[in-house]
């Protein structure tokens, strides 16, 4: 008869060492990942809130330069009085300068969207 103390086959034993020793070995690489920055995949995330930073600095500074004409404007009218030579002057220089305010906002956001931009080439 065989005894009841029966001995496993040395390959089990070593297989299971074997996946103890690779379970350890991942466990102790996986716990001293280290962080990384966002760079490394290429992506800059920054680059995007600037952007938008420097649209919004836009927009406000083309609402701030209409709402200083407007202002010189009303001004403007109130001194002309009822002569209509310089009211007529005075709306084409109202004019031009609301269209000087626009040029300007459209050449800064061109701006923006220039920033960060790398080449491609050599």
């Amino acid at each position: 008869m065989q005894s009841g103390n029966r001995l496993r086959p040395p390959s089990r034993l070593v297989t299971r060492a074997l996946l103890l020793l690779a379970l350890t070995a991942a466990t102790l690489a996986l716990t001293h990942c280290q962080m990384v920055g966002d760079r490394l995949n290429g992506v800059g995330v920054g680059t995007f809130k600037r952007k938008d930073d420097c649209l919004a600095k836009c927009q406000a500074d083309f609402q701030a330069c209409n709402k200083a004409e407007d202002t010189r404007h009303q001004q403007a009218l109130a001194t002309c009085g009822s002569n209509g030579a310089c009211i007529t002057n005075e709306n084409a220089l109202y004019d031009t300068n609301k269209k000087a305010c626009k040029a300007a906002r459209d050449a800064c956001q061109n701006n923006c969207h220039n920033q960060g931009g790398g080449s491609s080439g050599p």
